[in-house]
């Protein structure tokens, strides 16, 4: 029984993942696009995207709270089905604070990044 659940727990993760990382792509390649044609409008429909990307972020984070998943060895070793000894859940645990804040980071210099490309590649084409 606690392995059907498991298995159900790593399957939503899964899906939720996927879903979630296209929603990302789309919502950070249609920003530039949409507010370049549409203006201030432009607001609704991405806004809409967004949201939806949001709600399976949350999904995904209530998934992992659930689990005690956080770093990326963690979320590996469980959607393979797999445990992490107690020793290395510690080490892992110390990862946290830092792993987070590089994920945040690294994600914004990301977003940022495709945005001044979007933008810079439209404003060529365009004018």
């Amino acid at each position: 029984m606690k392995e059907a659940v498991q298995k159900d727990e790593v399957m939503k993760l899964n899906q939720y993942g996927t879903i979630y990382t296209i929603l990302l792509i789309v919502t950070m390649v249609s920003a530039v696009p949409l507010f370049m044609w549409l203006g201030t409008i432009a607001f609704v429909p991405w806004g809409i995207v967004f949201a939806v990307s949001l709600y399976f972020a949350l999904k995904i984070e209530i998934i992992k709270k659930n689990n005690d998943i956080q770093t990326y060895r963690e979320i590996v070793a469980f959607s393979e089905g797999k445990k992490i000894d107690e020793m290395q859940k510690q080490k892992e645990i110390n990862k946290r604070p830092y792993e987070k804040v590089l994920i945040v980071i690294g994600s914004a210099l990301l977003v940022a990044g495709v945005c001044v490309l979007l933008g810079f590649l439209m404003h060529v084409y365009l004018n």
